[in-house]
């Protein structure tokens, strides 16, 4: 059963400031859930590949872009609109100049060589849209059996967002020149959607690196969508500033940092899942989260203040045997690493098999946090076989940051085991499992399910109801609103298409109710969802 996605058209209603940033934002879906799966659909479904390395790709090139040069001004810049298909081969540094935009089809398998990278320039834009059934695909050179982390560089793009680099412009890492940044929180670099990245990231020099997947300053008019980065030899993602926001993203088997994020990046991330391999890690320290305002840990603004909720993280350690034999970066690995005056927040999200827990760094990062501008509320950790807390600052220690963590007004959670999560089989490898199993702590336990605010639209799941269900021809959706507001309803398919509008204007308060007729629709699984300002409610309808 696939995911539907929700958040697919919210984008345009996000501010343009970081002030905005709420998760009360109607950009996020206000599920029930900890962690990024429900215990029923699995939003992976027909696109991921959990094997990669043995992937069957066409050895045929449809076509080569590049020249083998490796160099800015000697490598391929793409000044006018283009399509790409079938098999790329992608042979040294192509850049999307200003003014081009490089829409790859659905279905694309783009194979790089070497340190080959694809970066989108500043106002340049990539139109890769691919499907559940067609993802696109940037991938390795190298046949089936033989890929590796860093064997090309990776995708680059680079917008027109803030940042909180001196001069508001920064130049993307690795070498390839590119700049990013401006003053444009709505900047769109264009689409991701159902897109792999696997076997890039490329360390140019100590401290320069390409990323699986590099963001500089990328705007949240750019829509990003069900992405999974495969095998980096750098990190998963890293978004230099920049107001992107994202759902559905993968990190797997990533050497370095799942999700790096630096420079006053503001954006909002939902759903995402993170899968490491205890025999891959970096020369440095690999953690899930790793988060800095600047290099220099300065207070500059933007800061960096981005929202990720629902991410489920899986380390390296499934049991205390395997962390017994891990090297010592991975023993050191954090879930969260806060560090250098960053206000990142994490809420939602469920923390599995790491050598440390919770880590914050530098006297702002603990300022913030012990002023609540760092959020870190309605987590589970657990199964962590290192320090659960751990203080490299004098500010606050490790008993004090355990002390912030586990307050009652942070509904977080901390348990004794993984084992204790009930989580299918998220260590697989190659099969993984990441549904809760019944009686997972996950349940009913989000930031909107315990919050003791009183929401905007329905307060319990009974008062949006769907009758009959399942149905045949039609069915009638009932709702009760506790005030007067302006309401939307409608029916979406499996695909986030809306297929009827049943309302859309002003309600009084009481109970409301709408006949949808599914007659000439193909039976299957829809959802009725209702909108009221930033709230949100989705039922189920099975049409049979």
């Amino acid at each position: 059963m696939r995911k539907i996605l929700l958040g697919m058209c919210l984008f345009l209603l996000i501010t343009a400031t970081a002030n905005s940033q709420s998760i009360n934002n109607n950009f996020f879906e206000k599920v029930s859930y900890v962690g990024a799966f429900d215990g029923v659909n699995n939003w992976t479904e027909g696109w991921a590949n959990w094997d990669p390395v043995n992937a069957n790709y066409p050895e045929t090139y449809t076509m080569t872009k590049g020249n083998g040069q490796f160099t800015r001004s000697g490598g391929v810049h793409i000044t006018a609109n283009e399509t790409w298909s079938g098999v790329v081969k992608l042979d040294g540094w192509v850049y999307v100049d200003a003014g081009a935009t490089l829409t790859i089809e659905k279905g694309t398998i783009i194979r790089g060589t070497n340190k080959s990278v694809l970066s989108i320039e500043r106002g340049g834009k990539i139109m890769a849209a691919g499907s559940q059934t067609q993802p696109i695909v940037f991938t390795s050179s190298q046949g089936a059996g033989f890929r590796t982390p860093s064997d090309w560089g990776g995708l680059v793009v680079c917008g027109k967002a803030p940042n909180n680099l001196a001069g508001g412009v920064g130049i993307a890492e690795g070498g390839i020149g590119s700049e990013y940044g401006g003053t444009d929180s709505g900047d769109n670099s264009g689409v991701l959607t159902y897109v792999r990245i696997e076997f890039a990231g490329f360390e140019v020099a100590t401290g320069s690196e390409v990323n699986g997947l590099t963001l500089g300053s990328v705007g949240n008019g750019t829509r990003i969508e069900n992405i999974q980065v495969s095998y980096s030899g750098d990190d998963g993602y890293e978004f230099f500033g920049g107001t992107v926001n994202a759902k559905y993203l993968v990190s797997y088997r990533t050497e370095d940092d799942d999700f790096d994020t630096d420079n006053g990046f503001s954006g909002m991330v939902q759903f995402a899942i993170i899968l490491r391999d205890p025999e891959i890690v970096d020369s440095d320290t690999a953690n899930g989260f790793e988060s800095d305002n600047d290099k220099d840990a300065s207070v500059n603004t933007p800061f960096t203040k981005a929202i990720f909720s629902n991410v489920s993280g899986f380390g390296s350690a499934k049991d205390l045997a395997t962390y017994n034999t891990l090297p010592q970066n991975h023993k050191e690995g954090s879930a969260l690493r806060i560090r250098k005056s960053s206000r990142l927040s994490v809420y939602n999200s469920l923390f599995l098999g790491w050598g440390r827990g919770v880590r914050l760094e530098s006297t702002a990062t603990h300022n913030a946090a012990s002023a609540d501008e760092l959020a870190l509320k309605n987590n589970i950790i657990g199964g962590v076989y290192g320090n659960k807390f751990h203080s490299d600052n004098a500010v606050l220690t490790a008993a004090q940051i355990e002390t912030w963590f586990v307050e009652a007004a942070r509904k977080n959670k901390v348990l004794a085991s993984d084992a204790d999560a009930k989580i299918t089989n998220p260590f697989n490898l190659t099969a993984p499992n990441f549904q809760p199993q019944a009686g997972s702590p996950v349940f009913n336990a989000s930031y909107w399910f315990t919050t003791s605010a009183k929401p905007t639209i329905v307060s319990t799941e009974t008062k949006l109801v769907n009758y009959p269900n399942p149905f045949s021809g039609s069915t009638t959706i009932e709702l009760q609103l506790e005030n007067k507001s302006f309401v939307s309803v409608s029916v979406i398919d499996m695909a986030g298409r809306t297929v009827s509008t049943l309302q859309e204007g002003k309600l009084s308060e009481g109970k409301h109710r709408f006949l949808f007729d599914g007659t000439q629709l193909p039976k299957g699984l829809y959802f009725a969802k209702v909108v009221n300002g930033n709230e949100q409610k989705v039922v189920k309808m099975i049409s049979k």
